[in-house]
């Protein structure tokens, strides 16, 4: 008999912040509650964006963008400029997620984590920003808090940069930790240890960079890899074509929240006509 395939929910705390016309950053508790789907973090300057989890990290994206149409209907935060990243003005930006999953070696988990998803993912940052969050404390190499439903990883900067982004760094998520709960024979390569913690600290990226390949052929050859694809060989193309955070425009262009008056019509985005627009430029050369 087949074992049973081990299912579990993801979800995020996924921090960005507003500026004013001066370039100054706002205090998000001055718009929203602490708490909420739409809130703000512990100093009360970051605004926070907690989905409903899900077992399908399409979904998540999709309850990112409803709680921002939502939340600017409700909030008089449309006129400001919005960013994510890693770093602003000094405030360190995480793109935590959680895993709901319970009685497991979390420590372990963690390390696979940071081989497979904390490395690329410093790959795929502005440097510069990214040491600035690091030297704040957060984002460093086996950085996770464990919750009641389970556990939070907090490597990764905030992605909220594009729902591409999200897409990418989340089903890149869930198809790692899918496989080291349900295939007990996958061999998992030990790239980064405790003796490597400074290549996170400190941005060192050439190490990484080294050792992407074969990293790249792990993931490739891990059980939902095909199903989501389509959305984690961003990261690859990335990677390969030295780029960080996608797109160069806006947040709130890039997730669709442009202006108050069309929020009826902007409601709900088709991500993957957005998706299709993605990979019709890269053919075209033109990102």
């Amino acid at each position: 008999m087949s074992e049973k395939i081990i299912e579990f929910k993801i979800g995020c705390d996924v921090e960005f912040v507003c500026l004013d016309k001066y370039k100054k950053i706002i205090r998000a508790t001055d718009y929203v509650d602490t708490y909420g789907d739409l809130g703000a973090d512990g100093n009360g300057m970051i605004f926070e964006v907690r989905p409903e989890p899900s077992n399908d990290p399409i979904d998540i994206v999709k309850n990112i963008h409803d709680i921002f149409s939502c939340g600017i209907s409700r909030k008089n935060i449309l006129h400001f400029e919005w960013c994510s990243g890693s770093c602003h003005n000094h405030y360190p930006l995480g793109g935590h997620i959680h895993f709901g999953i319970k009685n497991i070696d979390y420590q372990k988990i963690v390390y696979v984590l940071d081989n497979y998803l904390g490395s690329l993912s410093l790959l795929i940052e502005n440097r510069n920003d990214g040491r600035k969050r690091r030297d704040e404390g957060y984002g460093f190499m086996g950085d996770w808090r464990e919750k009641e439903h389970g556990f939070e990883y907090r490597v990764v900067s905030s992605w909220l940069v594009s729902p591409y982004m999200a897409y990418a760094i989340l089903c890149l998520s869930k198809t790692i930790v899918y496989e080291f709960l349900n295939n007990k024979e996958y061999k998992w390569n030990s790239y980064f240890n405790s003796l490597d913690k400074e290549i996170f600290l400190q941005m060192r990226l050439y190490p990484i960079k080294q050792k992407f390949l074969s990293i790249w052929r792990d993931i490739t050859k891990m059980i939902l890899y095909q199903k989501y694809k389509l959305y984690i060989d961003l990261i690859y193309f990335l990677v390969k074509n030295e780029l960080t955070w996608f797109p160069k425009n806006t947040m709130k262009e890039a997730w669709g929240i442009m202006d108050l008056s069309k929020i009826d019509r902007i409601n709900k985005i088709d991500l993957d006509i957005i998706w299709l627009k993605y990979n019709s430029l890269k053919k075209q050369n033109l990102l």
